[in-house]
């Protein structure tokens, strides 16, 4: 694909949106990078760069909240994550998106709208199953909604909630680009935009963590499932039409 001066400031600016927006609500980034792909981009790249747009600004944030990471939570995502990269990558093509994507906003918007108890899972390591699961969704359709839904409903505050998905994330998105690599995808034609994205999620992360600082737990939780709602009904709006 011949990388365009527009295609090229659209996923951009996208990126810089999205870190921004990760950064202060731990939500919202994904569904940015999201909304400009699939304008600008062909329908078999969308999926495998949608990951490298956003790796810098959750490496960035993984860095700047790197002390509220709650790694007895991510370190069993990641090992889950590795696993749901790896299959999912060889399967991302073959299964019916549009009944996935349907089923995907309707888990989200239950889950996201549960009273709010304390999720405390009776099964074991449960958190290697929600990174299985949210992994292997990523991989396929560009976003796993499993641990979006699911963090709001444990016990971390606002800049654990934002630091500890951005563990998880970051790793994830190492994963399934590995992933990518390895079943074939040429990244080539992309690493300018991939380079620029970067760069420019290092100041909307920085921007992003300065309004995190400002705004109130009640607001955050507000705006988070606000954000996560949207992405819901985008979904259920892709997978039904």
């Amino acid at each position: 694909m011949e990388m365009t001066d527009l295609t090229f400031f659209v996923l951009v600016s996208g990126s810089f949106f999205a870190a921004l927006c990760s950064a202060a609500f731990s939500a919202g980034g994904a569904m940015i990078v999201l909304a400009v792909t699939t304008t600008v981009l062909p329908v078999n790249a969308i999926v495998p760069i949608h990951s490298t747009l956003l790796i810098g600004s959750t490496a960035t944030r993984k860095i700047l909240f790197w002390k509220y990471v709650d790694w007895s939570l991510a370190g069993p995502f990641l090992v889950g994550s590795a696993v749901g990269a790896f299959i999912g990558a060889r399967i991302y093509i073959e299964l019916p998106e549009t009944l996935i994507a349907a089923a995907i906003s309707t888990v989200m918007l239950v889950s996201i709208w549960l009273p709010g108890i304390s999720w405390r899972p009776k099964v074991r390591h449960p958190w290697v199953i929600v990174g299985f699961l949210h992994s292997l969704l990523s991989t396929l359709f560009a976003y796993g909604a499993v641990l979006h839904a699911v963090i709001l409903h444990t016990n971390l505050d606002r800049r654990q909630i934002v630091g500890t998905m951005a563990g998880c994330l970051f790793g994830m998105s190492a994963f399934k680009i590995a992933g990518y690599v390895a079943v074939g995808f040429d990244y080539s034609p992309y690493l300018n935009v991939i380079a620029a994205s970067v760069a420019v999620a290092l100041i909307g992360t920085w921007l992003g963590r300065k309004i995190v600082d400002r705004i109130s737990e009640s607001v955050f939780r507000a705006v988070y499932r606000a954000l996560v709602t949207l992405t819901a009904l985008r979904l259920l709006y892709a997978g039904l039409a």
